[in-house]
């Protein structure tokens, strides 16, 4: 609790990494996965629309990319 999707994301994918990083859409869908999940826990029962903008944006959030 408490934690920024970011810090989330990292400790997820790192814990998951191991098992699953071999697979080919894991880089692509993890961040993703965690930002619904993120969501989800902290009380969101409706996903947010997807748009390119928000692509974007959680990208850059999570992986210093846009």
């Amino acid at each position: 609790a408490g934690k920024s999707l970011k810090e989330i994301y990292r400790e997820t994918y790192d814990r998951l990494a191991p098992k699953y990083g071999q697979w080919v859409i894991f880089d692509h869908c993890m961040p993703f996965d965690v930002a619904r999940a993120y969501d989800e826990a902290g009380g969101k029962t409706d996903p947010e629309i997807w748009t390119a903008e928000r692509d974007r944006e959680m990208w850059a959030a999570l992986e210093g990319e846009a």
